[in-house]
């Protein structure tokens, strides 16, 4: 599972974690299925808002997975 599918786990769903950074749940939708990784701007607000249970350097690590 990649950091960004655990993360929406946690918080709860894709509307959810858009809520919290602003951004469409489509484009969510698409960090989990077509890009497998959240962009770099937003790792670290990713990261606090699921309380350190999904780490900046896991969010990183889906950024070297091909």
């Amino acid at each position: 599972m990649s950091a960004i599918a655990k993360a929406v786990k946690i918080i709860g769903s894709q509307t959810a974690l858009a809520n919290i950074l602003g951004v469409k749940q489509a484009h969510v939708w698409n960090w989990l299925n077509i890009h497998k990784r959240a962009p770099a701007k937003y790792i670290r607000r990713i990261a606090a808002s699921t309380e350190g249970q999904v780490s900046e350097s896991e969010l990183l690590m889906d950024h070297e997975r091909p």
